[in-house]
């Protein structure tokens, strides 16, 4: 249901702040809470106040039965009012007592400590079932009157004690008036108690909101302030704390990926057009117009390896190049991949050597992107072994994992620069990787490949020298 303005209660209860209605759901909680309790003592008072002047009546009763004598002349008569019973002063919490025989003749009458300074109406007698009840008079006053039949001596006898419940009302009354007017102000305070509280509660939200609104994407080194970790926004802004440290990693790793890329399409693209505007500068011959050209075409490969190098990184990164698991053999694609990389290996006379320790090495995944990796990283070992230095691309078994190994005799890698390694662009040595022909991606490229498929790939160093390479694969539990 909508108000009047057509804006309906939720929703300006959800416009309100978290500390005003924190605030608010604690005075009203709390207000629930004071009056059940208030209705709980009201209750409580009044049955005690019932519960204590039916006693009276009982106590008063008794003393007037035993007040009671049968005088010589046969008659019931009453003992002197002042006279002590069992204890007691007679009537001294009463309105009054009197005295009837059955046939309702009034016997005695007596006035008690309560209607002093007034005159009590009489109740006229009537003939009822023995015990408590309550009755208005005509004047309007309330009574709670005892009735009980006795018997003094073989004459029987009622006798009727009565209270006025005015003073009772008169206590509950004044009861009410302070439960009436303490309720609000005890609610009113806890509402700013609360909100007080609630104030203090919400302080880190915001300083964590002050400094968030000044984190921008050159300010992404900045840290939301956390007063105490362990508790609730403690934990929240460790969330975004690490958030935070992510999306500086990922904007850092943006900027050094956009460096590093146009600097790489700068590269062949530089030098294409260098080698152009000296082929249109100066006449050359035929010989000298086929070297320029081709110069210019070995840049083109260069500057197309590169965009499909980095197309593949893009798409692995979006998850767009489908993958189409199938059971083979890891230890037949090193083979293989060795096999045909040979070629490579000999134009530097390097011995390239396959190693199979396990037979066969059933796994699942996709044999063309896994073959890319393989290919990378022997591509790599090739490139920076020496010369008559040994390759060996090793394939073995380990606790259900399959394993490949290539060893290269390189220079090897450091172990600070093992962990960046297989990040885009990154090079040891730039100026020998360019003199390679490499662009710092195949690498990156071969980790997507092996974590695609659920493996892992790593790097240390070899013995005695070089760099190792291991890709790990879980094994099929059905083999090829």
């Amino acid at each position: 249901m909508k108000s009047e303005k057509g804006v309906s209660p939720a929703w300006r209860w959800a416009a309100l702040s978290i500390r005003a209605r924190l605030s608010m759901s604690y005075a009203a909680a709390l207000g629930m809470m004071l009056v059940i309790y208030a209705a709980f003592v009201y209750t409580t008072v009044r049955e005690r106040f019932g519960v204590e002047i039916d006693h009276r009546l009982d106590q008063e009763v008794e003393i007037a039965e035993q007040a009671l004598v049968r005088d010589a002349t046969g008659q019931l008569s009453w003992r002197m009012p002042g006279e002590r019973v069992d204890g007691y002063v007679t009537l001294a919490n009463m309105l009054w007592v009197d005295v009837h025989l059955t046939d309702g003749t009034l016997v005695y009458r007596l006035t008690g400590g309560y209607a002093k300074n007034r005159n009590p109406e009489a109740l006229p007698f009537g003939r009822r079932a023995p015990g408590f009840f309550s009755t208005r008079l005509s004047s309007g006053v309330s009574l709670r009157v005892l009735q009980r039949e006795v018997e003094v001596d073989g004459i029987r006898a009622v006798i009727r004690a009565a209270f006025p419940e005015e003073q009772i009302e008169r206590e509950l009354a004044s009861l009410l008036w302070v439960l009436a007017v303490g309720l609000p102000l005890a609610i009113g305070a806890a509402g700013i108690a609360g909100y007080w509280l609630a104030g203090r509660a919400l302080a880190p939200v915001s300083k964590m909101t002050d400094e968030a609104q000044s984190i921008t994407a050159d300010r992404l080194h900045a840290r939301l302030p956390i007063a105490n970790p362990n508790d609730e926004l403690g934990r929240l802004g460790t969330t975004f704390n690490d958030l935070f440290a992510r999306l500086e990693g990922s904007f850092e790793q943006l900027r050094r990926f956009t460096s590093d890329a146009s600097h790489e399409l700068r590269t062949p693209l530089t030098v294409i057009r260098s080698v152009g505007e000296v082929a249109l500068r100066e006449r050359h011959d035929e010989a000298g117009y086929r070297e320029i050209i081709g110069a210019m075409l070995e840049e083109s490969d260069r500057l197309a390896q590169l965009v499909q190098s980095l197309l593949t990184l893009a798409r692995a990164d979006g998850g767009r190049i489908p993958l189409n698991p199938a059971p083979f053999d890891l230890a037949e694609l090193g083979e293989e991949t060795a096999s045909h990389l040979q070629i490579l290996a000999e134009e530097k006379s390097q011995q390239l050597l396959f190693d199979n320790r396990a037979g066969q090495l059933p796994v699942m995944g996709d044999r063309s992107v896994m073959r890319q990796a393989v290919l990378n990283v022997l591509d790599n070992a090739i490139k920076y072994s020496p010369e008559k230095g040994p390759i060996r691309v090793v394939a073995r078994c380990d606790n259900g994992r399959a394993i490949l190994e290539i060893e290269d005799s390189g220079p090897g890698i450091a172990l600070e620069h093992r962990a960046k390694v297989f990040d885009r662009f990154y090079r040891i040595d730039s100026g020998r990787s360019r003199k390679e022909g490499g662009f710092g991606l195949g690498l990156a490229i071969a980790r997507w490949a092996v974590e695609a498929n659920g493996g892992r790939i790593v790097v240390q160093r070899g013995d005695p020298g070089g760099s190792v390479f291991r890709m790990t694969l879980p094994l099929s539990k059905q083999a090829d």
